[in-house]
């Protein structure tokens, strides 16, 4: 996790990084310097030297803001109506990108109102570090600073989940360098964990957010008695480095057997995991899922099994940066149950990664669950491209424990031994 205070300081933090760390790749458009994915956050966002045309990525017929110009005003109501929603997110990746040359390296701008402040946090399945970091940090501002003074709120720091940063070996004389820190752990603005194995990193997810997090409202509260607040920390992101052993805590509220049902039917359809999908998949009474989304959606204008499709890019070249899988939609806005879950990348480095990015988790109660399925799908699509012990990276813009769990989180972190009267 990188953090600085202004975007000229952030990206002379990124290429240094990239520079010292990253691994030689050789990509359809030049060899390159990769590293692996990275949180980046801009405590002070302002708008770069660059030219000031926020329109952003101009592709597949559309821009940036072109996708979005329609949605910004759907998002300032809800932030409005309810400033501490955790529903607030602009999609901007469409299944039928896959059919394009050059998709849209940001695929997903969030937001979240935090001590007084709105935040920006995009997701970005590739960025160049020297050539496109500017255009594209301009555009999150722009989109930030309109819902920001649309909905009279003050403006806050913007971050980068990026998938793959990289710089081309033909612009490593012309770049310009500073000094880096990673950071773990917490910080107001972002938490870094990475751990051995997904039992440790729940655990962490759970200390993280009970010692560390601030208390708010939530939208179930009509809906659901004890789910009225939660405890929260703003932007969770965790490294998981072995998937094969310990992957289910002993205090986990969920067993095995339903992990696998989960994964292998809400997550992947994965009885279809090698073939291409063109039919409805849902069930009755189901309005979506994630496997429906990522496979099949029936409301798409243009169907795209997108898991198959990134499955076929990843046979033909392991490191190809657009492999994404998008799993929102712009009618999600407008939902009172949008999915948690936006999209997932797969990509390859120094190992074989899937990337997770979600608007919001439930730590105590789904988030475990989610790990599990998320990585197991991961799992799945390393075997059948011939990779072994694959990584795991998750990301929850809000990640929270419900004001009615806080007690069954505190057993399992500080859990009561008996007194010897007790017997």
């Amino acid at each position: 996790m990188l953090i600085k205070k202004t975007p000229e300081s952030l990206q002379r933090s990124l290429i240094s990084k990239i520079v010292d760390e990253g691994r030689h790749i050789k990509s359809r458009y030049g060899d390159e310097m990769r590293i692996n994915p990275t949180m980046i956050i801009c405590k002070n966002p302002s708008y770069t030297d660059f030219e000031r045309d926020f329109g952003g990525w101009k592709a597949c017929g559309e821009s940036y803001l072109e996708r979005v110009e329609n949605l910004i005003d759907v998002a300032v109501e809800k932030l409005k109506k309810t400033p501490y929603s955790r529903r607030v997110s602009i999609p901007i990746w469409k299944p039928e990108d896959h059919k394009c040359n050059t998709p849209p390296a940001i695929t997903e701008v969030s937001f979240l109102y935090v001590d007084g402040y709105l935040h920006g946090t995009a997701y970005m399945r590739s960025l160049d570090a020297f050539n496109y970091f500017e255009p594209n940090i301009n555009f999150i501002t722009f989109l930030l600073e309109s819902v920001c003074r649309k909905a009279e709120m003050e403006m806050g720091s913007i971050a980068m989940i990026i998938g793959i940063p990289h710089i081309y070996f033909r612009d490593l004389s012309r770049v310009e360098r500073g000094n880096y820190k990673d950071y773990y752990g917490i910080h107001e603005l972002g938490t870094h964990l990475k751990e051995d194995y997904m039992s440790t990193a729940w655990h962490s997810a759970l200390e993280a957010v009970y010692f560390n997090g601030k208390i708010k409202k939530t939208e179930w509260g009509e809906l659901f008695e004890g789910q009225e607040e939660s405890k929260f920390i703003h932007r969770l992101f965790i490294e998981i480095q072995n998937l094969n052993e310990n992957r289910i805590h002993d205090k986990a509220p969920f067993t095995k057997k339903y992990g696998i049902e989960y994964a292998h039917e809400y997550v992947i359809y994965a009885k279809a995991i090698n073939r291409r999908v063109s039919e409805c998949i849902l069930k009755e009474g189901e309005t979506y899922t994630y496997a429906e989304r990522a496979r099949f959606c029936e409301r798409d204008k243009i169907k795209v099994d997108q898991l198959y499709t990134v499955l076929e890019k990843l046979r033909q070249n392991p490191y190809r940066r657009d492999c994404y899988i998008g799993i929102s939609r712009e009618w999600d806005l407008k939902l009172d149950e949008p999915p948690c879950l936006r999209g997932y990348q797969f990509l390859k480095n120094e190992r074989f990664a899937g990337l997770f990015y979600l608007r919001s988790n439930d730590v105590y109660g789904a988030m475990h669950a989610n790990m599990y399925a998320f990585s197991l799908l991961t799992e799945y699509i390393s075997e059948l491209l011939g990779f072994e012990n694959p990584a795991y990276y998750h990301f929850a813009l809000d990640a929270h424990i419900y004001s009615e769990f806080l007690d069954d989180v505190k057993e399992i972190l500080m859990p009561s031994s008996p007194k010897f009267f007790n017997f």
